[in-house]
């Protein structure tokens, strides 16, 4: 099983805006990742938290829909908006709606025989949520499970945010991050700094330019596949599930992965990035269900 954790967002994406005019569908970056593993066959458990309204009611429907066998606690609020306006060249602009206040607690022994957890971007940033993402982490690490974490920062961040994100740092595996991510963390130089940060493996996505990986001194990097850009949204969240679903169909565990060959990092890479761009072919975060079985057979041989 893999546990993953992080918001739950109801994307309105702008269609029009005079007047405003939106079609809404189930986001967040970490249930997108999520999303894509339970496409792929991985089995998956979900952790995350609702409102009590009919909107969060449609969400956990969905959730349950997409076999993320979620794992949710409940406010008293509404369901968190985001508010998503895509530009020209499909890159997405977004306005966030989100109104829990709790601490967010999650009952212990969810990741019971767990083989990988991953969370990351604005639910594991936030004082609110810190405390129970580290109880997840700790747990986690109780089953041997490998640590993923993929920052996805949103705006540069505050003096506390980046102590959490350093004790993250400290205690993963894997960390995944985009070039603006490393831009936003290390604007002295985001390559260098990220090559000398403690996980054992480094993934610098870097757009259409493709990823750069280090792993126990060694550089890869790889193109990045051209395709037809309908827009970018989700393009990271599949990186983080082809990388992911990589690492578990070929056996690798915490204790091996700073070992890696260079062609093991370049084999992770192309998938990854693959995966990556196939998002970027449809509306939305998900890969189309074609593209998707090419990939899988492609890839992990099924």
């Amino acid at each position: 099983m893999l546990a993953l954790t992080g918001e739950v967002l109801v994307d309105l994406v702008l269609e029009e805006e005079a007047p405003l005019r939106f079609t809404g569908v189930l986001g967040g970056s970490v249930l997108n990742t999520a999303t894509t593993l339970a496409r792929l066959g991985l089995p998956v458990r979900f952790l995350s938290e609702v409102g009590a309204d009919w909107v969060s009611a449609w969400a956990e429907g969905e959730m349950a829909r997409r076999d993320l066998n979620p794992v949710l606690c409940r406010h008293p609020g509404p369901m968190p908006l985001a508010l998503v306006r895509l530009d020209a060249a499909g890159n997405a602009h977004y306005s966030f709606h989100r109104p829990f206040e709790a601490p967010y607690r999650p009952s212990p022994g969810l990741l019971k025989g767990a083989k990988a957890f991953h969370f990351g971007s604005l639910f594991a940033l936030e004082a609110r949520t810190h405390g129970g993402v580290a109880a997840l982490l700790q747990e986690a690490l109780g089953e041997g499970a490998l640590l993923s974490y993929d920052p996805n920062l949103r705006s540069p961040p505050t003096p506390e945010e980046r102590a959490r994100v350093a004790g993250y740092l400290a205690r993963v595996h894997l960390l995944k991050l985009s070039l603006e991510d490393g831009r936003l963390l290390f604007p002295e130089g985001p390559l260098e700094a990220v090559r000398r940060l403690p996980p054992p493996l480094k993934v610098l996505t870097l757009g259409p330019e493709g990823a750069v990986a280090f792993c126990g001194g060694e550089e890869v990097r790889v193109p990045g596949e051209r395709v037809a850009v309908v827009d970018t949204v989700g393009a990271g969240d599949n990186f983080s599930a082809g990388l992911l679903a990589l690492l578990l169909r070929k056996g690798y565990r915490p204790e091996t992965l700073g070992a890696l060959s260079p062609g093991e990092l370049e084999g992770l890479l192309k998938g990854a990035s693959a995966l990556a761009a196939l998002a970027c072919t449809a509306r939305g975060a998900h890969p189309p269900e074609a593209g998707l079985r090419a990939w899988r057979a492609r890839f992990l041989g099924d």
